[in-house]
Parts: structure tokens; C-alpha cells; sequence
């Protein structure tokens, strides 16, 4: 039966090879122009590079795009470090798709601590790290090694990284979910791969467990965890279900919504509020918005889809949102096409904003100010290299509904660096909204459309948004 499930799935199967196509160089390759471009040798340092330029503030003279936007008069202070614990560094020219990079979001704590991950990315042996950015101490470090906790070996078939959101608890317990990065095919199952793994670790007592594989042929390349109530939802490949109580230990619910409804694997809305989940329906050419609630193991489909883009007239699924109301008391989203709306889930309701950027970008990510006025976010797709692609660092001002780039990342470190900026999964706002930390896909590698990929030399940014941007006025 699984096995069967496993191969209903070649269509996405084929979508993933699509996505990661990019991986068309040798390791032999990878190395020469690693050591070629890596001109300030950010590899082997320990420490925070730190930057501030007024050349941040320029506009690529090749960027064409809509001018709907102002740019920030006071350039951020940016640090910036190669992540690490990657190991190893280089790969086995058969360790297919095979590269280090960030798949997840980045997690903060009531103590200001900022938690994400990065994984290798293979079906065989993966290594996977959970990092913890401390602030206080200005210190970046692998907290847990998340393939040794889990028992894998070099001749495991394991999943390739942590791709949803990791949730903290009231009691500093860190739930995580496994996803896998190279496809699972039959040899998988007859060599003992059953699924993805959950897992756990305190982030005070630093205690970490394995709670194995909680359903059976389950992928979970998207969960999010209600810390109020104690609910972590997952959602996968597989069109089921997964809701673990993270306090009595078990499985709460486990299977497919009704009525041939799908889940879209790429988002899983929260409202704290209620303790609902929220998505777009897959396979849904409307995308209507479902939900879940896990208090009554209950699922609603809603005649309500995202807006339209403006520019293509499509209505496309659900990608980005803030993980909390903003100051108007709506949810921010992002279609996959770059539609920015608002969204009221008690009505439900959603009202059209615009675009991200341009004529729409694909956003995976926000980071939403304490106060809720200020959404940050980067647009632009996965590999950072289109023309129109140059890594602005957006504010989205809730109150004028006016944008504003805070700085452009991608040609000043690329030119000072050689780092080429690979896009991001994971960014979040300090406590008091000071500064954005941006766990960050790059590689130091030509920077074009036909060799290479912006993976293998993930790296934390800590972006110091000046008082000047972000006073309420």
C-alpha cells in the first residue's frame, strides 16, 4: 500500500528534478571556483563579517521594474557568516543533488534566541544541523546534530533536511520534522525508510529526543506547531494529515481531508486566535482556502480563493504570511505568483493589496514587527539569478501601504564577496524590532543562468534596520 502511495507521486517527483535542476557542476568543479570566488576567504573565518554601504542603496542599473517603491535613506548595518559544521564540505560525485542549504524557517524564543536548520540534502547518510544565533552572546552554533540523534548512518536512506516551521513550546521544548531531500523510490522502502522523523530538543535543558516516524509513509515537508494548545500539524507529499499533541505524546489525527480534498503542501497557516490551521486547497484550480481544526479533527473547504495578480490575472496557491495578525488585525500573504493580500480568517475574508514586488515575486518568508506595522520580506525565486533577481530587502509599511527597500543585497556581495546571494526560507524580527535575521541559501560560483546553483554555502545575515527606516511616524 505504501509502496503504491510512493509511486502515485511521480508527477511531484518530476517537479522536484525540475526545481533542482541547477546542481550541473562536478564537486571537482564546485571546489575550483569555491576557492576561485571565495576571494576574502568567508569560509574559514569564525566571525561576523560586518558591512554598511551606501552602494546598498543604489539601484542595479540592469533591475527593471516597476517604480512603486522608495528607497531607504540610511543603509542597515549587515553581518553576515558562513554557517558552521558542514561537513563534510564536498560530496561523492554520486551523492545525487547532494549540497548544503536552509529549507525552513528561523524561529525565535521569548529569550530573543533565533533557532533554524540546514541539511546536505541527500537520501543516503544526510547530515542535518540545528543552529542557535544568540544575540547576546554574538555567537552562531550547531545546537543539535540532528542525523546522529536520529541514528542514522552512512548507509541509512534518510530525508535531506527540515523544511517546515520548528515551534518552541512555553517549556523551551523545539519540535522539528524531517522531509526528504532526494525523492524515495521502492529501493528506499525495502532498505527500511518508512517516512519522516519527528523530533524534539529544549532549548534550556538542551535535552533532545527521537520520537521516530509518527505515521507511516508520511513526508512532512510542511508543519507548524500551536505552542498555545500544544498541536503540531503536518501536512505531505502524500495528501494526508498528520496532528501530534506535543503534551500527551501521541497522534491525534492521522489521514486525508474529506470530500478528495488536498492539502497544499507549502503552507500552513496558524491562527493563534482560534487554534486553526489555514491553506489552499491543492489540485484545486480556484484554490480555495481549507482549514483544520484539531480540537475537532474537522476540516472546511470555503468558496474563497486568493485574489487574482493584478498584472496576469492568475490566482495562484498560497506561499507566504505573517505567522501573526499585523496592527489592522489581518494575516499578510503571498500568493506563488507575488499576489500580496490581506486576510481575515473569522469571516473568512481576503482584500488585495497589490504585488510584492514588480509585477509579483516568489516570497516564501516574512518578518513581522512587533508592533505590527512593518512586514520585511525578499522577494525573488530560488536561485537569485534572473535578470530582474538582486536580492532587495523589502518594508511593507501596513499603515501608508507603501513599500521601501531597506537594501539590495545580491550585487554588493557578489562584488566584494564573491557570494552569490541564493534567496531565503527562513527570516525573523528581533524582540524589539531592531534587526531581521536571515538564514541565507549562496555559493560562491559563477554567477549566471548555466552553471552551478546558489546552494552549498549557507550563511546567517543579521540586517540592523536603522531607527531612521522604522520610526512610527
Amino acid at each position: 500500500m505504501i509502496r503504491q502511495l510512493i509511486f502515485s507521486l511521480l508527477l511531484l517527483c518530476f517537479f522536484i528534478t525540475a526545481v533542482y535542476a541547477g546542481w550541473n557542476m562536478t564537486e571537482d568543479e564546485r571546489r575550483i571556483q569555491n576557492d576561485k570566488y571565495d576571494k576574502l576567504k568567508l569560509r574559514q573565518k569564525t566571525d561576523f563579517v560586518t558591512d554598511k554601504s551606501e552602494k546598498m542603496l543604489v539601484q542595479p542599473a540592469e533591475e527593471d521594474v516597476i517604480d512603486d517603491f522608495t528607497i531607504a535613506k540610511v543603509p542597515p548595518t549587515i553581518r553576515m557568516i558562513i554557517l558552521p559544521d558542514m561537513l563534510p564540505e564536498y560530496f561523492p560525485e554520486n551523492a545525487e543533488n547532494a549540497a548544503w542549504a536552509n529549507w525552513g524557517k528561523v524561529t525565535r524564543s521569548e529569550d530573543n534566541r533565533f533557532f533554524f536548520s540546514v541539511g546536505d540534502h541527500r537520501g543516503i547518510g544526510c547530515q542535518i544541523n540545528i543552529y542557535e544565533y544568540n544575540p547576546a552572546r554574538n555567537i552562531v552554533h550547531t545546537v543539535l546534530d540532528v542525523d546522529k540523534l536520529l541514528g542514522w548512518t552512512d548507509q541509512s536512506y534518510t530525508d535531506g533536511k527540515i523544511h517546515g516551521r520548528m515551534g518552541i513550546m512555553p517549556d523551551g521544548t523545539l519540535w522539528a520534522a524531517t522531509h526528504y531531500g532526494v525523492y524515495p523510490d521502492s529501493t528506499w522502502w525495502a532498505n527500511g525508510y518508512r517516512g519522516s522523523w519527528l523530533l524534539s530538543y529544549n532549548i534550556y535543558t538542551h535535552e533532545a529526543k527521537n520520537w521516530g516516524i509518527p505515521l507511516v509513509g508520511q513526508m512532512l515537508p510542511e508543519f507548524n506547531l500551536d505552542a498555545k494548545r500544544g498541536k503540531l500539524v503536518g501536512t505531505g507529499a502524500n495528501k494526508t494529515i498528520l496532528c501530534w499533541d506535543t503534551i500527551n505524546k501521541k497522534v491525534t489525527y492521522a489521514g486525508c481531508p474529506p470530500n478528495g480534498w488536498e492539502w497544499w503542501q507549502r503552507a500552513m497557516l496558524l491562527d493563534e486566535e482560534t487554534g486553526i490551521f489555514w491553506t489552499t486547497c491543492r489540485g484545486d484550480e480556484k484554490h480555495r482556502f481549507l482549514n483544520f481544526d484539531p480540537e475537532l479533527n474537522k476540516f472546511r473547504r470555503f468558496e474563497l480563493s486568493p485574489p487574482e495578480n493584478p498584472y496576469d490575472n492568475k490566482v495562484t496557491q498560497l506561499r507566504g504570511y505573517t505567522e501573526r495578525r499585523a496592527m489592522d488585525g489581518a494575516f499578510y500573504c503571498i500568493t506563488h505568483n507575488g499576489t500580496m493580500f490581506r486576510f481575515f480568517p473569522e469571516v473568512p475574508k481576503t482584500e488585495l493589496v497589490g504585488v510584492n514586488w514588480d509585477k509579483g515575486r516568489y516570497t516564501s518568508t516574512t518578518a513581522l514587527s512587533p508592533d505590527g506595522r512593518y512586514i520585511y520580506y525578499l522577494p525573488g525565486g530560488k536561485k537569485m539569478q534572473n535578470a530582474n533577481e538582486y536580492g532587495p530587502v523589502l518594508q511593507y509599511d501596513v499603515k501608508t501601504g507603501r513599500k521601501k527597500v531597506i537594501a539590495w543585497l545580491a550585487d554588493y556581495y557578489w562584488e566584494k564577496y564573491g557570494y552569490w546571494v541564493g534567496g531565503t526560507y527562513g527570516m525573523e524580527i528581533s524582540g524589539d524590532g531592531s534587526y531581521l535575521v536571515i538564514c541565507m541559501n549562496g555559493a560562491f560560483v559563477i554567477r549566471d543562468d548555466e552553471n552551478g546553483s546558489p546552494y552549498g554555502n549557507p550563511s546567517l545575515f543579521v540586517v540592523n534596520i536603522p531607527e531612521e527606516e522604522r520610526s512610527c511616524r
